[in-house]
């Protein structure tokens, strides 16, 4: 510390991040990753929401399960859909936004694409499983 300085007051020298710098691109997970999970979110709200409803107080368990039983057999397909345009136009506005970045520093279409899809499956299945075992509590 400085001579004169109170105990309060960091250096430059001490302080380990300076106001104005940003965290380090390798530390910071890819965007992709954020809209692959909001992807595998949007297609596995057909169980998710009527979770939520019970976890707030707003439906009893039974009645959530019964909701989230006819939204996965009969409007599943229409969820996943739903996620799935969500991923496609992700990649699609990615890829937009890449091309304002020098051609040696865009990120590959194929790694974005594969940061989506991970993220938006490992979500759903994680959701899947985490409401799969919460409804075997309810029968």
């Amino acid at each position: 510390m400085r001579a004169g300085a109170g105990p309060m007051v960091a250096s430059a020298e001490t302080d380990p991040a300076p106001a104005g710098l940003e965290t380090p691109r390798a530390v910071r997970p890819p965007p992709s990753a954020l809209l692959g999970a909001i992807a595998g979110l949007i297609g596995i709200g057909c169980c998710v929401y009527p979770v939520a409803l019970v976890l707030l107080g707003l439906s009893s368990a039974v009645a959530a399960v019964d909701l989230a039983n006819v939204l996965f057999h009969e409007w599943g397909w229409a969820f996943k859909s739903a996620g799935a345009a969500f991923a496609l136009a992700a990649l699609w506005i990615q890829r937009r936004r890449a091309r304002a970045c020098p051609v040696d520093a865009r990120p590959g279409l194929a790694r974005n694409a594969l940061w989506i899809a991970a993220a938006g499956v490992a979500t759903y299945a994680a959701f899947y499983g985490f409401t799969t075992w919460l409804g075997s509590f309810a029968t």
